[in-house]
């Protein structure tokens, strides 16, 4: 069974990092065996939060960089007390349960997420 995982900022920084778990699923995303998306605010925010970590997100050449739709946007209008990197993984993880895809929002700090449906996984 493939993960499809989507990595929102914080995973982002955790991976530039060498984080062993995100290095590793970056490893199989390479290998066809999981695949990992990469909202393009989150990468914005990543590279924000430490510089670099936005600049490697989006030149990771086995990841599917997703770009904010307005279709994002309007998943997203109902929360308001959410910050933009969040709002754009979470939309994504909505319009996969809406096409009925499995997947994943991986997150060092899931609480962010609070009034959007989504439950982040923290794997740390």
């Amino acid at each position: 069974m493939n993960l499809t995982a989507v990595l929102d900022h914080t995973a982002l920084a955790a991976l530039y990092r060498a984080d062993p778990f995100f290095t590793g699923l970056y490893i199989e995303a390479s290998r066809g065996t999981g695949r990992v998306i990469i909202p393009s605010l989150s990468v914005l925010a990543a590279e924000q939060q430490v510089t670099g970590a936005g600049k490697h997100a989006a030149s990771l050449r086995f990841a599917e960089n997703v770009p904010f739709t307005t279709a994002h946007a309007v998943s997203a209008m109902d929360w308001r007390n959410v910050d933009w990197p969040v709002a754009h993984a979470a939309a994504i993880a909505w319009d996969a349960v809406k096409s009925g895809a499995p997947i994943t929002v991986l997150s060092l700090e899931p609480e962010l997420y609070a009034g959007t449906g989504i439950t982040p996984l923290n794997p740390t």
